[in-house]
């Protein structure tokens, strides 16, 4: 079930999604030449651009990024820093890495450790496909470097998405007041797997995409950028996880 959501996830995202109905369209045009396929190229075009514009990105990105405060001084046990992915090449330093979503993650993590200095910083994440060495295990090396104790840094190198991850540290925190650290655009499915275990949960989103404020519509509202389409997607892949928590048949299974 892992490997199909995560196929699917890549596969719905608005440009691979985007260019196959657009072949699907050039297909028909050339077998049949009908009026489908005109009208289906014309409406994959106008959504293609239409997600690449920063009104739209935004509208869909802000109602996640901002459900939830950042983090305020709340005194916790736990702060948990959820994986975001990596690479491994040993000529470049730990920060060129990680993903840049998990240099922030790692990044507040510590922020918020220096506020909380006797809290424990639980970092979890898979090694991915092709990788040796885990997503957690090499935020442990950023935090390292960033100048946390080694005691106060525990890994989880097996849980491999959100829902795992959050049932992993039912298991190991209960009921331990715990900082949950992720992109902002996430914290809305996170906080609702948390919600599940009946935990106590002190969010602390980063990494707003959203947070410059969209002025009155002008003409450069209408041209098209790579940076829009990427936060359009971004929110969308959360938009659809939402989804998929209510109507999926039954809960996963995590086993360690």
């Amino acid at each position: 079930m892992f490997y199909i959501k995560w196929v699917l996830g890549r596969f719905l995202r608005p440009l691979p999604a985007c260019l196959g109905l657009m072949f699907i369209a050039l297909l028909l045009l050339f077998l049949t030449d009908s009026y489908f396929s005109y009208r289906l190229l014309g409406l994959v075009f106008i959504l293609l651009y239409s997600l690449s514009l920063k009104p739209v990105a935004f509208q869909l990105l802000k109602p996640l990024e901002f459900a939830y405060p950042a983090y305020s001084n709340t005194p916790i046990r736990f702060i948990h820093v959820l994986g975001c992915g990596h690479l491994e090449d040993a000529t470049l330093p730990i920060t060129s890495q990680l993903s840049y979503p998990s240099c922030l993650r790692v990044v507040e993590a510590v922020r918020i450790w220096h506020l909380n200095p006797k809290s424990i910083i639980l970092l979890s994440g898979y090694s991915g496909l092709g990788h040796t060495r885990s997503t957690a295990a090499m935020h442990q090396e950023l935090a390292l470097a960033l100048g946390i104790p080694c005691g106060s840094i525990q890994i989880f190198e097996r849980p491999r998405d959100t829902e795992e991850e959050v049932k992993l540290m039912k298991e190991t925190i209960g009921d331990g007041a715990v900082a949950v650290v992720t992109t902002a655009s996430h914290m809305r499915r996170t906080m609702a797997f948390y919600r599940k275990m009946n935990m106590n949960i002190i969010p602390a989103p980063t990494m707003h995409l959203s947070r410059v404020a969209v002025r009155p519509l002008t003409l450069a509202c209408f041209y098209p950028q790579e940076s829009y389409l990427q936060m359009s997607a971004t929110a969308l892949h959360e938009w659809i996880g939402l989804l998929w928590m209510k109507i999926k048949p039954y809960p996963l299974k995590y086993k360690p």
